[in-house]
């Protein structure tokens, strides 16, 4: 089970669809893939961005 967590968007390459993620709660940063999010929001993913996700693993952990 997973749990909503906060954090702020600290890079975000819509060429590559992935970014970075500094959770709020001061845990290391987190991976994303723009297929994690709605067109819509994936059109807003800019730095300094605060954002609430849900952390899960992937294929590679």
């Amino acid at each position: 089970m997973s749990r909503k967590m906060t954090g702020i968007v600290k890079t975000f390459d819509r060429k590559s669809g992935k970014g970075f993620i500094i959770p709020s709660d001061g845990r290391k940063e987190v991976q994303v893939h723009i297929s994690a999010f709605t067109p819509r929001d994936a059109e807003v993913l800019i730095p300094g961005l605060r954002v609430e996700f849900c952390r899960v693993n992937g294929l590679r952990g």
